[in-house]
């Protein structure tokens, strides 16, 4: 279960890494998402649509790396997807880009989740000032 620094600090209101990381891109470079599936189904049916999408699945303790090629074959592409118990039953996976391009990195995000809709959760009522709104999910 994720303790509240651990939370803080995905927080994108109090995320204090802009002041120090000065390479920081302006395209964001991680995404989540919330599932309230098992942890183990959610790892595996990201394994499975990794590799239907030809990339190489690295897996350890509910972290995965998925690695493969650019869309222009020139250079490296990976993103690693972490899974974490936010409460009992409720799973939030950040997606982070590790290499390539940002935007490469969007439409393989949005692609992703558009193979994951099965284990993606969205909340029934969902104000339009939500807070979780504001950051990059499916």
């Amino acid at each position: 279960m994720m303790n509240a620094f651990e939370m803080i600090t995905l927080s994108q209101g109090l995320n204090l890494s802009s002041l120090f990381d000065r390479q920081q891109e302006y395209v964001k470079r991680q995404t989540r998402f919330v599932s309230r599936k098992p942890a183990k189904t959610i790892a595996a049916t990201i394994e499975v649509v990794a590799d239907s999408m030809g990339l190489k699945v690295h897996s350890q303790n509910y972290k995965l790396r998925l690695e493969g090629v650019s869309s222009n074959k020139m250079s490296p592409f990976a993103v690693v997807l972490e899974i974490f118990e936010v409460a009992p039953a409720l799973f939030m996976v950040d997606v982070r880009k590790v290499a390539g391009d940002s935007l490469e990195y969007h439409r393989f995000y949005k692609n992703l989740c558009s193979k994951l809709e099965s284990i993606i959760w969205r909340p029934i009522e969902v104000s339009a000032k939500s807070a979780l709104l504001r950051t990059t999910t499916c």
